[in-house]
């Protein structure tokens, strides 16, 4: 038994969630209102027998307790384990002696940072604060904003923080490396921060990781001064005021993005709790993972200059250059159309009027900022305003098509076709050029594109193939879904872009029909069983949208010892696992037989296409755990008018139906080809 499932053993599920929701018995099962988005009639069910929870409602998400605490925190798989883990009484393996290390200088550090939050906050209020008390003022925030955002004022003095903090037992290395102090060439360590109002910046678990300090001085060259990068603060991970926001962001299922500390505090005084700052020009692929948890909606709330148009259409001018690769991901206007399609989010735009930013537009009319964000358009139909902007009622056919193919290569690039086509039909409006010329365009570029990509073959061969398993058979003796779920990251970790030709299949599977939308979207972390293989997976997907590392290196540099120790057992022992799963006669033929397939390789099916009926049999299961669950749950329903079950047990045994005739088309293919 793992660590996990001994957690999950010693924790009642209905206990936990009783936590975040007002449970209700129904039969043998637990109703309440979704604590994950608004509703009036309960649609969240939690199943005491199997452990599980489920929304009938618009999440349409479910899984153990496990999915539910990442859900309701925003903690990732180990951050969860901890917690859930001292809370059933289990003991984790500990630390090696270097984990354990970092870690309890890392609580140093947090520990300091509070200290030196809370000494700010003291100062603020004391007499030689008047000019940042009067700065404050002026922006017209509140005492309770300034105590909801801990903010603070660091004196006009080289090392009244450091000595402070010195005195409560820190020390200067510590200091320095919390970035609250700073040392010079020759040694001398003084406070980084002087007579700047400081503004705490904490986690999504509201730990203080660092500060942004506003500078008082008007003389002063750096208006903003940030903490620098260190154990705890990274401004690409970092989104300002997201642990005070987390809750509304989830609520309202949109969350909004501005560029300032003071947009964000005078967002929440004035009531608009789902606001963040980015930390930094540009979102990263950290930042917009972490909304995902949270928001179906997202909106980029711009000022209308070169630092908010601009930051979103940056890279047009060399838009040639920078998309013919396709390994690169960025968060321009084309790295927001791939997030729109991979994750399946709603990403708006928001300009605002000339002259102000949020901080001003709300202070003047809140209601307006309201009316903003509502109107809010698609990040597409805001790509096409700016980018024909420049074009006169009659332009020439050859700036409009100029223009066009500017565009095109931005507004294909999400993986959504029914997006990917309409933003075709929008851009053909727009230049007033026939769509079937766009679309000639398009695939012509993408042909060539595809003709220039180098072969991946001779990387696999110097990184090291392993043997070729075949994965077990759909529906086999109980035990076995675990070694399928192994089988399937096993093949995403040697190539995580096969997830992409798994969710092609999908899309092609559901062909827009609305009953199979939800039943056949992309693959999730909830088509698996195991809480570290749905945090493994999670992690494979934020891979894919970062083109720093290797996604394999990206894994062993991002998942936390424990996870990473699972991925390593993952690719040493499916094998051994199989040979174990088979009976004794099958187990001594299997080295023949894989030396076999290895000779005969044109027998051999695509690991990609294996891969894809490996994904379409773990939704299969799913499924199937689902449809069980909905047996009891309409064996107890009191209102028999009530459709939700109905409706999700219909769609539910089309989806089975339709991956079942797949897996069957594919299985045919392979013996005939």
């Amino acid at each position: 038994m793992s660590v996990a499932d001994e957690v999950k053993a010693r924790l009642d599920i209905v206990d936990v969630i009783a936590g975040y929701a007002s449970l209700q018995k129904a039969g043998r099962n637990f109703k309440a209102l979704c604590p994950f988005h608004n509703e009036r009639t309960p649609s969240f069910v939690v199943f005491p027998e199997t452990q599980t929870w489920r929304c009938f409602g618009a999440c349409g998400e479910g899984g153990d307790v496990f999915s539910f605490v990442m859900k309701a925190e925003g903690w990732d798989f180990v951050e969860t384990l901890r917690e859930l883990a001292q809370r059933a009484g289990v003991e984790l393996q500990p630390y090696s002696p270097e984990q354990a290390e970092r870690q309890a200088e890392n609580e140093r550090l947090f520990g300091l940072l509070h200290e030196a939050a809370h000494f700010f906050f003291e100062v603020l209020h004391s007499d030689e604060a008047h000019v940042a008390q009067d700065y404050v003022n002026r922006r017209g925030l509140d005492r309770q904003t300034v105590e909801t955002f801990v903010l603070g004022y660091a004196p006009n003095d080289w090392q009244q923080a450091l000595h402070h903090l010195l005195m409560l037992g820190y020390t200067q290395d510590e200091i320095v490396e919390a970035g609250v102090a700073a040392r010079n060439d020759a040694g001398r360590v003084y406070d980084r921060f002087r007579h700047r109002l400081m503004i705490p910046i904490r986690d999504s678990r509201g730990r203080t990781i660092g500060f942004g300090a506003r500078a008082l001085d008007p003389e002063e060259r750096a208006k903003y001064l940030n903490s620098p990068q260190g154990p705890l603060f990274d401004k690409s991970r970092i989104l300002f005021g997201l642990d005070t926001a987390r809750r509304a962001i989830r609520e309202s299922e949109t969350a909004v993005i501005v560029e300032g500390y003071m947009d964000v505090m005078q967002a929440h005084q004035a009531g608009f709790l789902n606001v963040v700052a980015q930390m930094g020009t540009a979102l990263t692929e950290t930042q917009l993972r972490q909304l995902d948890r949270y928001a179906s909606r997202l909106v980029l709330a711009l000022d209308p200059d070169v630092a908010g148009i601009n930051a979103t259409m940056r890279g047009l001018n060399v838009a040639r250059q920078t998309l013919d690769d396709d390994q690169s991901v960025t968060f321009d206007a084309r790295g927001m159309m791939r997030y729109t399609g991979m994750l399946d989010m709603d990403i708006r735009v928001a300009t605002l009027p000339d002259g102000q930013d949020p901080d001003d537009l709300i202070r003047e009319d809140p209601d307006a900022w309201g009316r903003l964000i509502e109107r809010a358009i698609p990040v597409a139909n805001y790509v096409i305003q700016q980018g024909t902007a420049h074009l006169s009622p009659d332009a020439s056919y050859h700036e409009r098509e100029a223009a066009a193919r500017l565009l095109l290569p931005i507004l294909t690039a999400t993986e959504s076709d029914l997006q990917r086509n309409g933003n075709i039909q929008t851009l053909a409006r727009q230049v007033r050029i026939d769509e079937r010329t766009l679309i000639q365009w398009t695939q012509r570029r993408q042909a060539a594109q595809t003709r220039a990509l180098p072969s991946m073959r001779d990387q696999r061969r110097l990184a090291g193939r392993t043997a070729q398993v075949a994965p077990p058979a759909v529906g086999g003796p109980p035990g076995q879904s675990d070694l399928r779920e192994a089988f399937c990251l096993r093949l995403l970790l040697e190539q995580p872009k096969r997830l992409f030709a798994a969710n092609r299949k999908f899309r092609e599977l559901r062909a827009d029909d609305i009953v199979l939308d939800q039943v056949l979207a992309p693959l999730c972390a909830q088509d698996f069983s195991r809480p570290d293989f749905q945090a493994i997976f999670r992690a494979i997907e934020e891979s894919l949208y970062q083109d720093d590392l290797d996604p394999l290196d990206y894994l062993h540099d991002h998942l936390q010892p424990e996870l990473v120790s699972v991925i390593d057992d993952l690719q040493i022992t499916v094998l051994e696992a199989f040979r174990q799963e088979l009976p004794g006669v099958l187990a001594t033929e299997l080295e023949s037989i894989l030396r076999d397939q290895a000779r005969v390789n044109t027998l051999r099916q695509p690991d990609t296409e294996l891969f894809i009926q490996d994904a379409l049999a773990l939704r299969q299961s799913r499924l199937e755990r689902e449809s069980h669950e909905l047996y009891f749950l309409q064996q107890d329903a009191s209102d028999l008018t009530d459709q939700r079950y109905h409706v999700t047990v219909r769609a539910n045994a089309l989806a089975r139906k339709v991956i079942n005739k797949a897996l069957q088309q594919m299985k045919s293919f392979a013996r005939n080809s």
